[in-house]
């Protein structure tokens, strides 16, 4: 005699072997899925990988798909029980239903191990944290910002350093973003390849955006999402290579989870801004680190291999630290050794040239070397501004009158003044320059943004015709 039907159910088959409950009509070696009246195609029992009843309904993994049945489409909790019992009595009368039912109560303990998303939730730690380091002290995107041409002259740090980094300007939409997706992927990830394979995961999915935002040629790159994308990658190769070992909350609908990475793909490439490559770089190498430890359908049991390379990240980490920490501290000989390898930059950036001049200008006490360093730096920041930035000048002007040239510093900082419209700053820097001021009596800088507000300003530039002519390298005397 077959199985009795569920409460709730109505027996359309011989002996009761067929019959529907709730949106699940179940056949001998198969089920069904109800949507609007019409049944759905026919699923193999021996398909199922795990099934799992919730607070919202009921859903049912397989190997190629994953099915949620809210529970208002049962006639109550009840038949929502009666389902998940009879779904189970069936797989158990498989040749091999005993091994399956075995792998899906493997799968139902899986939520009550202790210690799980571990390493997500340190990752976003360190992610917040640093993000309340940089506006404590803005110096660290400058030290640890990801810019390939300084990386390939010994600052190294900056790989890993710069994931951890976001955008402090259009805070706190660039980390929320970012934290939202690696707390969403991370923990299907870590909850299926534990925390050592997670980690390891997630550093290869930091080295492979870095690697392809260089390759790309983006001049400088921060923030996490590289890492998030690598979760993502992951999270696709499971669904793709190890879907019978993933619990039916770890499972997302394949159709709509590459609809979702192709429009990611496309905004990628229609924002200007966002970085396409180190996204797409994140995303194989998360892909390709995961396939790595799946065998056969199966994630492989954790190795030496693993546990030693997530070793040796976890140490790259601290090592990119402790090699970060001279530059926050405003240590003069490593402030002037990162000050020669910007010169020694192929394409040099305005505002990087002008920070590195006027922060060992101003916050460490440089040596004759390093003041030559600064005072070069401000030189190839004011030419590739055009002299037409009053804040690079500035810095310029301030290299001068630390190295003595009083006569130089006044005719730059007078530059300011007029492309300023007298701002009050410059004038008081002048007064500096001139014994008017303490010379250590640095005035406080001009609040963000205050350049695009000066009246007669164009979309941030000032007047074209400058109050002098500056002069060409060689031919003043401060040079």
């Amino acid at each position: 005699m077959g199985p009795e039907p569920v409460d709730g159910s109505n027996d359309d088959g011989v002996d009761g072997v067929d019959f529907s409950a709730g949106p699940v009509r179940f056949e001998a070696h198969a089920f069904s899925l109800t949507r609007k009246g019409r049944a759905g195609p026919l699923i193999p029992y021996a398909e199922v990988t795990h099934c799992a009843r919730s607070r919202w309904g009921y859903a049912i993994a397989t190997t190629r798909n994953v099915f949620f049945l809210r529970g208002s489409r049962f006639a109550s909790e009840e038949q929502v029980a009666g389902v998940d019992l009879e779904l189970r009595a069936r797989i158990g009368c498989l040749p091999e239903g005993e091994i399956q039912l075995k792998r899906i109560a493997e799968l139902d303990a899986r939520p009550n191990r202790r210690g799980q998303n571990l390493v997500v939730y340190g990752f976003i730690v360190l992610c917040l944290a640093a993000q309340f380091l940089q506006f404590q002290e803005p110096a660290v995107v400058h030290a640890g910002s990801f810019m390939p041409a300084l990386v390939a002259q010994g600052e190294f740090w900056r790989v890993l350093i710069a994931n951890f980094l976001h955008d402090t300007l259009i805070f706190p939409f660039h980390i929320l973003l970012n934290m939202m997706c690696i707390f969403a992927f991370g923990v299907l990830v870590e909850r299926s390849m534990g925390r050592g394979r997670t980690a390891l995961i997630m550093g290869v999915s930091a080295l492979g955006a870095m690697w392809a935002a260089s390759v790309a040629g983006y001049p400088e790159v921060i923030g996490a999402s590289g890492v998030a994308s690598g979760l993502v990658g992951s999270t696709l190769c499971l669904e793709l290579n190890a879907s019978r070992c993933l619990p039916v909350w770890s499972r997302i609908p394949r159709r709509v989870f590459v609809l979702a990475v192709l429009a990611q793909a496309l905004v990628d490439l229609a924002v200007p801004f966002v970085a396409g490559a180190a996204h797409l770089g994140g995303f194989l190498l998360g892909y390709m680190a995961t396939r790595c430890l799946i065998d056969e359908g199966r994630i492989r049991a954790s190795g030496g291999m693993a546990r030693g390379l997530t070793a040796l990240m976890t140490l790259a980490l601290v090592a990119s630290l402790v090699a970060m920490l001279p530059l926050l501290r405003r240590d003069p000989v490593a402030l002037e050794k990162h000050g020669i390898r910007v010169l020694q930059m192929p394409e040099p950036l305005v505002r990087f040239d002008n920070e590195a001049a006027w922060r060992m200008l101003t916050e460490s006490k440089p040596t004759e070397a390093g003041l030559e360093v600064a005072v070069l730096l401000g030189l190839r920041a004011a030419r590739y501004s055009d002299w037409q930035d009053p804040n690079v000048l500035d810095t310029l002007a301030e290299g001068l009158f630390a190295s003595g040239d009083f006569q130089g510093a006044l005719e730059i900082i007078d530059q300011a003044i007029f492309l300023s419209h007298g701002h009050r700053y410059f004038i008081e820097q002048r007064q500096r320059f001139t014994g008017e001021r303490d010379p250590e009596d640095r005035p406080e800088p001009p609040e963000q943004g205050w350049f695009l507000r000066q009246p007669g300003s164009s979309e941030g530039f000032p007047p074209p015709e400058p109050a002098i002519e500056p002069a060409e390298p060689g031919e003043s005397a401060w040079i």
